[in-house]
């Protein structure tokens, strides 16, 4: 079977599990979540840096499912998307923030501008071979950048899937992604001047 038959069945499986949910088999949740868990646990560990709040994510996400399958329209797309959109509810709601930051700046005019041919996350990581400090780097972005780099270049979603669950519009995706990827780069630049000053002695006085 071509890989895009295997896609759709996987989705169809998706729904119709979905549709069971809805109609009270809870039985139909057990695949569901073997089958979605590491993804939402994964987006919101990548989201907040924090191994507890993932856990608690990924398990209130299923927990939603559960009371709320009925609310998931297969016909608007495939269910991980749609999970996502919820995981990022409830790990943003976790960390204090709003589903709209008040007064949050328009984004060609929240930050400097930085050198957009700055290289990609998953770069950034192979050249600092440190997880530990590229989680810190992301878990200090703000959040509409964070979601944005989160779902695009780690939770690979598309940038229509991306707008779709933060409810914004594709250029706008596009815009908070090429910042959040600058402000991930410099991060990771500054972080590492002072360990390579450190080895090399230099700095010291």
């Amino acid at each position: 079977m071509p890989p895009a038959a295997l896609t759709d069945s996987h989705q169809a499986s998706d729904a119709a599990l979905a549709a069971r949910l809805a109609c009270g088999d809870a039985g139909a949740l057990d695949p569901l979540y073997r089958r979605h868990r590491s993804s939402i646990y994964r987006f919101a560990l990548l989201w907040s840096g924090a191994t507890a709040v993932a856990a608690d994510v990924a398990q209130d996400v299923f927990v939603h499912l559960l009371t709320h399958a009925a609310d998931f329209d297969a016909t608007r797309g495939p269910l991980q998307p749609w999970l996502l959109g919820i995981a990022r509810n409830f790990v943003r709601r976790r960390a204090g923030v709003q589903a709209r930051e008040d007064g949050e700046p328009p984004d060609e005019l929240a930050l400097p501008p930085h050198d957009r041919t700055a290289p990609p996350p998953d770069d950034a990581l192979a050249a600092s071979r440190d997880v530990a400090r590229l989680r810190l780097a992301i878990t200090a972005l703000p959040p509409h950048y964070r979601d944005v780099l989160v779902l695009v270049e780690l939770a690979e979603r598309s940038y229509a899937e991306t707008a779709a669950i933060c409810g914004c519009e594709l250029n706008t995706v596009r815009s908070r992604l090429s910042r959040a990827r600058g402000l991930l780069a410099r991060a990771l630049d500054l972080d590492h001047e002072p360990a390579a000053q450190a080895r090399t002695g230099k700095g010291s006085p």
